[in-house]
């Protein structure tokens, strides 16, 4: 039987730079009203999002991207933004660089997978969700925490991961399968 489930492809974040994540996503917790704080070991760069896609699309998929020929790279995180209204922003992430391998390999991925399924037409964002889902009726009432320096970590690029999605479980991804770059 054939099911169709929910994935997308990710950078996989290391358990150092989780940790790091994690310390900024409780500091803010006091100040941003969300519904859902993403779990430690949910934290990634997303390259695509798929949604729903049949499994035997997905194994095609995942041929392709076994051929994806990037080498590993570095970037800096740092800094917080928001995606939707400034009062009750929907997204709340930290920032990725913008590097010239990151883009390079989001262009690759989107020529794979652009074969198979249509593909997101926005301008692409390197980030990292903390939260998502604003769960009040009051607005943001502290703006300049935006502003508030995170510091900078080093996160170094080494594997693309197709993450599934469970979203009945507290950690909701989970590694379907995963590609080394160089």
């Amino acid at each position: 039987m054939n099911t169709t489930r929910h994935y997308f492809i990710a950078v996989e974040i290391d358990y150092e730079t989780k940790k790091w994540l994690y310390q900024i996503q409780q500091r803010l917790k006091t100040d941003f009203h969300y519904k859902s704080w993403v779990d430690q070991n949910d934290f990634h760069i997303t390259l695509h999002f798929f949604g729903a896609i049949d499994r035997t699309m997905l194994n095609r998929v995942a041929d392709q991207l076994q051929q994806l020929d990037n080498r590993a790279f570095t970037v800096k995180i740092a800094g917080l933004s928001t995606f939707g209204s400034v009062n009750k922003p929907r997204v709340l992430w930290v920032g990725v660089e913008k590097h010239p391998s990151l883009v390079q390999l989001h262009q690759d991925i989107k020529q794979i997978v652009g074969k198979y399924v249509q593909i997101d037409k926005r301008p692409f964002t390197p980030h990292i969700t903390l939260a998502k889902k604003w769960a009040s009726e009051q607005q943001l009432q502290n703006k300049a925490i935006l502003n508030q320096p995170t510091g900078e970590k080093q996160l170094h690029i080494n594997k693309v991961v197709i993450y599934e999605i469970h979203s009945e479980k507290k950690q909701k991804y989970q590694i379907w399968q995963q590609f080394e770059l160089k």
